[in-house]
């Protein structure tokens, strides 16, 4: 079989065809090379199967990180609303008794909630995990730290 004829009449389309033709036969050699290699080699020790979490979350309680629950494999959660309440925006609302449906007051809120991610996303990074949320929880049981105290020694710094 020979995959390239070249001489002078020699087109781009018999050079493309040849060049297909490698590859499929190299492919072809590739999957019965995986098929016909002995079951030994695979004895477990090389496979790492990491048992699947049915993670239940809900796409607006992400606080930072991943946002698919396929994705999630190290979560953490907060207590957001404590943690906002926290920030010296929130205090000044509260102290300036400043409406919070007002221009001052929302902005002064989405600042607070900005923080709060901001922090949650340094100790993410920080302590490993891949994703903080507000809630989360899983069907088969699986722990999820509360990182809540981090992240307001985290807020406090500012």
């Amino acid at each position: 079989m020979t995959f390239f004829t070249v001489n002078r009449r020699t087109n781009h389309f018999s050079l493309l065809l040849g060049a297909a033709r490698l590859l499929g036969a190299m492919a072809l050699v590739a999957l019965l090379g995986a098929a016909a290699a002995p079951a030994e080699i695979d004895r477990g020790a090389s496979r790492q199967l990491v048992e699947e979490v049915d993670w239940v979350v809900e796409a607006g309680d992400s606080v930072c990180g991943v946002r698919e629950a396929r994705q999630i494999k190290k979560p953490g959660v907060v207590d957001f609303d404590y943690l906002v309440g926290l920030t010296a925006e929130a205090k000044k609302i509260k102290r300036d008794k400043i409406d919070p449906n007002s221009a001052e007051g929302i902005r002064l809120m989405n600042l607070a909630k900005s923080n709060v991610r901001d922090a949650c996303s340094a100790i993410m990074k920080r302590q490993g995990y891949d994703s903080v949320w507000k809630k989360i929880s899983s069907r088969k049981g699986a722990h999820i730290e509360d990182v809540t105290a981090y992240v307001e020694i985290e807020i406090n710094k500012k």
